[in-house]
This record gives C-alpha cells, sequence and structure tokens, in this order.
C-alpha cells in the first residue's frame, strides 16, 4: 500500500475505529480540496487538487470499511500482504457449507425457474421459491450475527492492539473473517435480487 490511509486523518493505526469521527475529519481535510471549488483554476492547480482528494477518498474508503481498514493495518505493520486468505477462519465451516449449499439451492431452481414453459409450472414452483426465501431470511440473521460477534471481536483486538499486543495473527483472523462475510452477503444478496426481480 503506497499511503498509509490512517496519515491523512491524523489517526493512529489501530484495528477499530469511530466512523463518525472518521466523516467528520473527510468532510473537514477535502472541504478545501473538493474539485467544484477548482473548475476556474489553472489546469496544474485542479489537477493536483484532483488527485490530492482522490487519494483522500481512497484512505476514506479503505478505514470505513472494516475489512480493508485491517487489511491495510496488517500490511503497515507487516510490510506485506497476509498469506493463505482464502484459509477458511476458525469457527465459521458451518456457516461456509450453509452459504454454499443454499446458493447451489438458489442457482438450481433458478434454472428450472427459466426452463420452465408455462404458467402452470411456473406456478408449481412458488411453494419452493417461498421456502427458499424463508431460508434466505433465516441464513441472512445468522450472518447478521456474526456480523454482531465481530464487531465485538474488533472491539477486543483494538483494545489489546492499543496496549501494546499487536499480534498480526489475531488480526489476520478478524480480517479473514471480515472478508468471508462480505462475500456470504454478496452471494446472498445476488440470489436476494434474483428473486425480487423474478428472473
Amino acid at each position: 500500500m503506497s499511503l498509509n490511509p490512517f496519515t491523512p486523518f491524523e489517526l493512529e493505526p489501530g484495528p477499530a475505529l469511530d466512523a463518525e469521527a472518521l466523516k467528520e475529519r473527510f468532510a473537514r481535510t477535502t472541504s478545501d480540496l473538493h474539485p467544484d471549488k477548482f473548475q476556474q483554476a489553472p489546469e496544474a492547480e485542479r489537477i493536483a487538487a484532483e488527485i490530492r482528494y482522490a487519494e483522500l477518498n481512497r484512505a476514506y474508503q479503505t478505514l470505513i470499511d472494516p475489512r480493508q481498514r485491517l487489511l491495510a493495518l496488517y500490511e503497515l505493520t507487516k510490510g506485506e500482504k497476509p498469506r493463505d486468505v482464502q484459509r477458511i477462519p476458525p469457527g465459521t465451516m458451518d456457516l461456509f457449507i450453509e452459504v454454499g449449499q443454499i446458493c447451489q439451492q438458489f442457482d438450481q431452481f433458478f434454472e428450472r425457474k427459466r426452463a420452465a414453459g408455462g404458467a402452470l409450472e411456473r406456478a408449481a414452483l412458488m411453494g419452493e421459491e417461498l421456502t427458499l426465501q424463508d431460508t434466505l431470511i433465516t441464513l441472512r440473521g445468522k450472518l447478521e450475527k456474526l456480523g454482531v460477534t465481530l464487531e465485538n471481536d474488533l472491539s477486543a483486538l483494538d483494545a489489546r492492539w492499543r496496549a501494546g499486543d499487536k499480534n498480526l495473527d489475531a488480526l489476520e483472523a478478524v480480517y479473514r473473517k471480515y472478508s468471508y462475510l462480505a462475500r456470504w452477503r454478496q452471494q446472498l444478496e445476488e440470489r436476494e435480487i434474483l428473486l425480487l426481480t423474478g428472473e
């Protein structure tokens, strides 16, 4: 990572932060650099302001997302990216299997629905679609519980980190859980959109 995302906002690097305070700092830091203020400026000045604004925006986007913030912190501390990030985080194997199975069921259902020739065939699939919707709601609830647990893990990690225990293994473990949670949420959201659009 070329830019330390914590530096522009004068933040001490750590796993957790106050999102509202970060938003306020971002607004203050960028208020004089917004591209709209440089529309009439000389080209070199306008380009410099656009570059600086883009850098600040990239730093903000990194910090506001816990997964990206943890990755940036790991890279800043260790000087390299974590290895073996595809390894399933401890304690999440059941969810990993469940999300995979549900996604497979959804995909098979959508194939049958697309292949259904008439209204009667589509109507026959309605019960299965309702069951899948219920399953989706239940699984989303499990992911939300994992999200709450992760927020607690992040707070605990942050307290230890700021007390001097810069345990990169613990940092990587929380980062990987956030990564998988983001992936699972995206997979379910994609299928939920298919259900809503009826495609």
